[in-house]
C-alpha cells in the first residue's frame, strides 16, 4: 500500500469510492447538494486542504481509499476506503497521515464528525485510534476529538508514579 498526495487525475477514482461505501452513502446528487463535487476536489488540492490517497499494488496502483483534512478548521472532513478493500489497514493508514498532517499544521486537537447511529463502525473505528466521542450531536452527526500527543512524555512519567 502506497500513501500519497492526491492529484487531479484521482478525482474519478475518488467519487467512485464515495459513491461505493455502505455507511454514510450518498448520491452524487446529495453530494453536489453539499458541494462536494468534482470542481471542489481541484480547488481542495489548490488551497491548502489536506488530501491523500491510497494505492494498493504500490505507485500508480489502483485507488482504494482517501482522505481530506481541513486544517484551518482543524477537521478530519473524509476519510472513505473501497468496501472491497475493507480491513486490510488503509484506513488506519490515512488517518494517520491526515492527524500527523493537521497536528505538524499546528493544530492542539482535532475533530471529525460521523453519523451518529451507534450501529456504524465508523464509531470502533474511530474510538480504537484514539478519539473521544464529544457527546455534541447535529443533524444526525456527532463528534469525536483528538488532542495532539505533546503532554505524553509526562503523562508517562506521571504513571510511573501511580500507585499498582
Amino acid at each position: 500500500m502506497n500513501i500519497r498526495p492526491a492529484v487531479a487525475r484521482d478525482v474519478d477514482a475518488v467519487f467512485a469510492i464515495r459513491l461505493k461505501v455502505t455507511e454514510n452513502r450518498l448520491s452524487m446528487a446529495e453530494l453536489a447538494a453539499r458541494g462536494i463535487t468534482k470542481a471542489a476536489w481541484f480547488d481542495w488540492l489548490k488551497n491548502g486542504t489536506g488530501v491523500w490517497v491510497a494505492e494498493t499494488g504500490g505507485a500508480g496502483g489502483n485507488v482504494t481509499g482517501f482522505a481530506i483534512a481541513l486544517p484551518k478548521e482543524a477537521t478530519l472532513w473524509a476519510l472513505f476506503v473501497d468496501p472491497e478493500h475493507a480491513g486490510q489497514g488503509i484506513g488506519a493508514a490515512l488517518l494517520k497521515t491526515a492527524e500527523d498532517w493537521l497536528f505538524a499544521k499546528g493544530c492542539s486537537e482535532i475533530s471529525l464528525t460521523t453519523d451518529a447511529n451507534p450501529k456504524i463502525r465508523a464509531h470502533g473505528f474511530y474510538e480504537r485510534h484514539g478519539w473521544v466521542l464529544t457527546g455534541d450531536a447535529d443533524g444526525g452527526q456527532v463528534e469525536y476529538v483528538k488532542a495532539a500527543d505533546i503532554g505524553m512524555g509526562l503523562w508517562a512519567d506521571d504513571m510511573l508514579d501511580r500507585p499498582v
